[in-house]
């Protein structure tokens, strides 16, 4: 292992003000970027090379290309959610440690995917507008209420559960989707199915909640939203390309679903020329629900632990590729 003085980490975008990384300086140089925009393909390639450990956000991305690069990088730390922009096989065959820090927004996600489900049923965007309009309520934004609502939840993980808890208490019917789930202590309000094309057709809300892969891409298309109720709502605070967002778009101005609350974008940031943009049964919000300060101060606390246990040879929390190990090198 290399000593404190040669050791160095890189802290791409920090979530928190230097002083949260006080403990990791004692073990290394900690160097803290702050780009205007996510770092391009040759400025991850020479913090890789540099590095003996990093601390992201979403917006950096490490391909397999990049950790080519790799000289005595040994571990890459997400700080929130597991990492979709990290090649996490080409980490492990490397012998880089992957983290993220579960849980660390699971409160912050849930009580934001509520409050979006309650916003886009009560049009809540038309009425700020017309307010600021000197505009006053008019039939079309007359609202419905949570309360009694069948509830679909795709993906019912850490985020998943904290929403639905929250539900039991507008005495919703939530319906839970998620194959790889194994059943626990879960609120009553709850039911299991195993049919996606069900949750679809008999939700009032549908709120995603799973992680992005092969199988979810575009899971909800032009055939989905035609299923749903005409008085479905959508919420997305997971991840922006499991909703096809053209299929989407063509759904809202065509009337076919009540509207959508959507934080998560396939590219990000959004443009201001993105399909959803200005239609009025749409409620967009740029990638905020896990972005307060008890959630940052979790997720940077997290990401902090494991490379700290990285850098003393000790067990690392939140660890996704223990095989890493089996590739290191000595």
């Amino acid at each position: 292992m290399l000593a404190a003085s040669d050791r160095r980490v890189y802290v791409v975008e920090p979530e928190g003000p230097e002083e949260w990384f006080e403990e990791l300086k004692k073990e290394a140089e900690v160097i803290f970027l702050y780009p205007e925009k996510a770092l391009t393909p040759e400025e991850v390639r020479k913090v890789v090379s540099d590095a003996t450990a990093m601390i992201i956000t979403s917006r950096c991305g490490v391909s397999a290309e990049d950790m080519e690069h790799a000289k005595s990088l040994g571990i890459i730390s997400k700080c929130g959610a597991r990492p979709s922009n990290v090649d996490i096989d080409a980490a492990t065959k490397k012998g880089i440690a992957v983290t993220f820090t579960p849980g660390a927004n699971s409160t912050t996600v849930a009580e934001f995917a509520v409050m979006m489900m309650m916003a886009c049923l009560r049009r809540l965007n038309l009425l700020i507008d017309m307010v600021a309009k000197d505009e006053w309520r008019s039939p079309y934004t007359m609202g419905r209420e949570l309360r009694d609502k069948v509830v679909g939840l795709v993906g019912y993980g850490a985020i998943g559960r904290e929403v639905a808890r929250r539900l039991e208490g507008y005495d919703c019917q939530v319906l839970a989707y998620d194959p790889y789930y194994k059943k626990g202590d879960e609120p009553r309000c709850v039911t299991f199915i195993d049919d996606l094309k069900r949750l679809i057709t008999q939700s009032d809300v549908i709120s995603i909640h799973c992680m992005l892969t092969d199988e979810t891409y575009h899971l909800l298309s032009d055939k989905e939203f035609a299923m749903m109720k005409p008085t479905a709502v959508v919420v997305n605070t997971a991840r922006g390309p499991i909703i096809d967002e053209e299929a989407l778009a063509r759904a809202l101005k065509e009337e076919k679903i009540w509207g959508a609350a959507i934080d998560v974008y396939a590219e990000e940031p959004a443009k201001s020329t993105h399909p959803l943009v200005g239609l009025k049964n749409a409620i967009l919000t740029p990638h905020v629900a896990g972005w307060t300060e008890e959630t940052i101060m979790r997720e940077v606390g997290g990401a902090v632990k494991s490379v700290l246990a990285y850098l003393r040879g000790e067990e690392i929390p939140g660890l996704i590729n223990p095989d890493y190990a089996k590739h290191r090198r000595a």
